[in-house]
């Protein structure tokens, strides 16, 4: 495989047929799309299908029974993230220059930028590679330290997301910090899903029963919200489900069905395309709201299908990266 972000390069790790998981990565592309751009047009949200499990996708290919690739992998996945942080932190720099004073004046919005990976909501997008590259770098630090084992007990890191997160209205009347936004407990758990995932697949998919599962996860998920919403005097709702269970229900679902999409424009999209459309999918949102100071029509259209729009637009702009890198012979966006 030599695939890079949204999942992460780890060349001879691809299994014989994954069409599914490269469907989900077309979905998860278009959903990521709807939560920066409106919709009005009707919509059903996919309950599980969350951008973390990017990550999984990623921590998915990484496995391998002999730790010394499994090493190799991830550090070699480490050096090829490194240069598209560089390249999209400068790209957005440029085209939305930061506003933020000096580093004595304004550290911890410094701060924010070294280690969440954004300095503004509008280019907040980039946390995910920032947190690829400190997740990875724990992972591979773990699995020395521990020799390949526990790497379940990785799954715990999500807890600390659900008091910053979800649940810090309803405990602390506050809104998600923007530090939900970090390595330790949105990368790493479910790097450590999609990793452990693979060494026990066989027995997972062989031993349940995963669209079953799926559903009933969904329906605990149903009566937490429905709870969190009476506990806060319907005013909010939370789910500590929807954080892991539900992500991983729905990544086991995907893998119980692989040669689903297999050989449509799903699976290109998701295999060639979505890493590219997550990078820029925000310049195209930036430049379509410029246009609509200047146009009432562009303005309204924006409003009822700029998700539609924002995503095929950054689809074609996915398209032509590619096909310039295949031309140059150098390929770093992916």
């Amino acid at each position: 495989m030599n695939q890079i972000l949204t999942s992460i390069p780890t060349e001879g790790a691809k299994p014989k047929s994954v069409s599914s998981i490269y469907v989900l990565k077309a979905l998860l592309a278009f959903i990521v799309v709807t939560c920066h751009s409106p919709l009005l047009l009707p919509w059903l949200r996919i309950p599980g299908f969350a951008v973390e499990l990017f990550f999984s996708i990623t921590g998915y290919f990484l496995y391998s029974e002999d730790l010394g690739k499994v090493q190799s992998r991830i550090w070699r996945s480490v050096k090829k993230v490194i240069p598209i942080i560089v390249i999209l932190q400068t790209f957005y720099t440029l085209i939305y220059p930061p506003n933020i004073g000096s580093i004595t004046s304004e550290y911890w919005r410094y701060f924010q930028w070294a280690f969440l990976g954004f300095n503004n909501y509008v280019t907040g997008h980039l946390w995910y590679l920032t947190a690829m590259l400190f997740g990875l770098i724990f992972l591979g630090g773990y699995l020395r330290a521990t020799k390949g084992r526990w790497v379940s007990f990785l799954f715990l890191l999500i807890l600390p997301w659900i008091f910053i997160g979800p649940y810090r209205m309803l405990l602390f009347g506050k809104p998600e910090s923007a530090f939900v936004f970090n390595f330790l407990t949105r990368a790493v758990p479910f790097l450590a899903m999609g990793y452990w995932v693979r060494a026990n697949e066989a027995r997972l998919l062989s031993k349940y029963l995963w669209i079953n599962l799926y559903f009933a996860i969904l329906s605990l998920m149903g009566l937490e919200y429905l709870l969190t919403w009476w506990l806060s005097g319907y005013t909010y709702a939370a789910s500590i489900i929807d954080l892991f269970p539900m992500p991983f229900a729905a990544f086991m679902l995907m893998l119980s069905y692989k040669g689903l999409g297999q050989g449509t424009w799903l699976e290109t999209i998701g295999e060639k395309y979505s890493g590219n459309i997550y990078y820029f999918h925000i310049a195209v949102i930036i430049g379509w709201k410029a246009l609509n100071a200047h146009s009432p029509l562009l303005s309204e259209i924006y409003e009822y299908g700029g998700a539609f729009i924002v995503f095929f637009i950054s689809l074609g702009i996915a398209w032509l990266v590619v096909k310039l890198q295949d031309l140059i012979g150098y390929h770093v966006l992916k």
